[in-house]
Formats: C-alpha cells, structure tokens, sequence
C-alpha cells in the first residue's frame, strides 16, 4: 500500500483532470481502450528492449517492495539500538542470540546475526557495506526503469495520434468524419501525457526519495552494529548513529534522554515491549512506557 502522501497526490491530480473534462463535457469521449493500448504496450515493449528481463522483474519487485514498506521513525531504532548496545556492553553479544531472530528489519537482523556469529570488525564491515552498495545499484535500475517509462510514454502518445491521424485523413472526403476522428486521435497524446506526468514520474521521483531513506537507515544500522562489535560505549554509538537523524528529530531524541531522571528503568520497561514497538513512531513508543511506568 501506497504511503498518505503518494495516496492523496493521485487522487488529487486524477481528480482534477476528471473534473475538468466532466465540467467541460462527456468523460465517455475520453475513453478509447485503442490508445491506451498503444500507450501502454508501447512503454513495455520499449522498457523490455531497454533492459533485461531480469532488471524489469527486479525493479518492480524492488518498487513493490519500497512503495508498500511501513514509514519509520530512525529514533525508535535508536532506541533499539541503544538498548541492544547497552545489553551487549554489560553480558557481551551472546546475549542478544536469541533476540535476533525477532528483528523485523532484514538488514539488521543479518547484521546483527553475523555480528552475534562472531565475525571480525573487518569482515562484518565489508558485508554490510557489500550489502549496502548492492541495494543500491539495485535501486538506481529501479528508478531508471520508471524514467524510461516515463520518456516512452509521451512518444507513443504521439505515435498513437499519427497513425490516427493517417486512418482518418483516408476518409478526407467526408468531412463530418474529421473531427471525431481529430478527436480520437488525440486521445492518445493524452493518455501518454498523463501516464508521463501523472503515474511514471511520480513515482520515479517518489521511488528515489524513498531509496536515500533506506540507505541512509541502513547505513545508520552499519554504524550501530560495528560499533557494537568493537565494543564502543553505547554513547559513542548513539552519537554516531545520530548524524543520520534529521536535525529537528536529532534535537527533540537528545533532548529527551538529557531529561530522564538518573536511573531510569526505561531499557528495561523497553527491552520487554520491543518486539510489539519495533515499527512505531517514537512518539507513540514513549506514551506507551509513560503508560508502563504508570501502571
């Protein structure tokens, strides 16, 4: 499922080209099953010339993917973190073994895994950025795959207006015939218009957005897992880790903890409710052992 944003920005903009054509005229004219095709089969044989097979399948299985994934909210897995370094500092990482497996998040519970397994700071470090970089070539194929798109489409809009254009100029001498046939015609160039600028665009931009978020969580979660592993004091990690917060949620997550009462049992209350609250906004995550504490 789409996020609020994407979900709001579609409805808005299919709501406004309905509304100015219904406003105007009849919707029914609009619909040609014709130019669509010629649209869309167009972009995918153009994209599966382009690319491989493999490349295509990957990429829409990488959109999928981003485009369904849950929001997060880096200063819940600071939280996390921050819980999981404090553990290992005083019992050692054997003593997340059986937590791992309850980590939602693939990249950090591969990391954490092979951090539990015992590998070298070295070798761990070159997973997990082999891992990183590999995500990322992925990702740019993606979003080149949906610009590509997005090029073809207003071109076979063009394509479908001009051999339109040909079959109704094959009927000149009958000129009531020309402009419904004008009309179809360029049904098509609208059809490639918006799929360009309304759907493959978009989302390419959107894709591309959504990609520097995972990296840069990704690259935040490197951060914490060699950090652990070398046996950093967890505020050095926490400090490390927030350079990848925005500067606003960087403020209010220091802020916080600089004001928790000195022996705060909050890891503990946390270390008991993780699994449940791994996904939520920190916001929610602090009410819900506010509500702890109370109780």
């Amino acid at each position: 499922m789409l996020d609020r944003s994407t979900n709001i920005g579609f409805i808005l903009g299919f709501t406004l080209i309905i509304g100015a054509i219904v406003l105007q005229g009849d919707i029914v004219i609009f619909a040609s099953f014709s130019s669509f095709l010629m649209v869309s089969g167009g972009i995918v044989a153009a994209t599966m010339i382009n690319y491989s097979f493999e490349d295509i399948k990957n990429s829409f299985e990488t959109i999928k993917k981003m485009m369904s994934a849950k929001s997060v909210d880096l200063r819940t897995d600071m939280e996390l973190m921050r819980m999981f370094a404090r553990k290992i500092r005083t019992d050692g990482l054997l003593a997340i073994d059986s937590d791992v497996a309850n980590i939602e998040d693939e990249f950090l519970k591969n990391g954490m895994q092979l951090a539990v397994d015992g590998f070298n700071q070295e070798s761990l470090a070159n997973i997990l950025r082999d891992e990183i970089q590999a995500q990322e070539r992925q990702l740019k194929v993606s979003v080149k795959v949906l610009d590509s798109m997005a090029e073809y489409a207003p071109a076979f809009g063009m394509i479908g207006t001009v051999i339109g254009m040909v079959l109704m100029l094959q009927n000149i001498s009958d000129p009531e015939s020309l402009g419904a046939g004008l009309s179809v015609a360029l049904i098509t160039t609208l059809y490639g218009t918006v799929f360009a600028n309304m759907l493959l665009g978009p989302l390419a931009g959107k894709l591309q957005y959504l990609s520097k978020l995972d990296l840069n969580r990704k690259e935040m979660f490197r951060v914490g897992i060699l950090s652990m592993v070398e046996g950093e004091n967890p505020r050095i990690m926490e400090k490390k880790m927030l350079i990848h917060v925005d500067p606003k949620s960087r403020a209010e997550y220091k802020k916080f903890h600089e004001e928790l009462s000195i022996g705060n049992d909050r890891d503990k209350k946390l270390y008991d409710q993780w699994i449940e609250i791994q996904d939520e906004e920190w916001e929610t995550l602090n009410k819900n052992l506010e509500m702890e504490t109370g109780s």
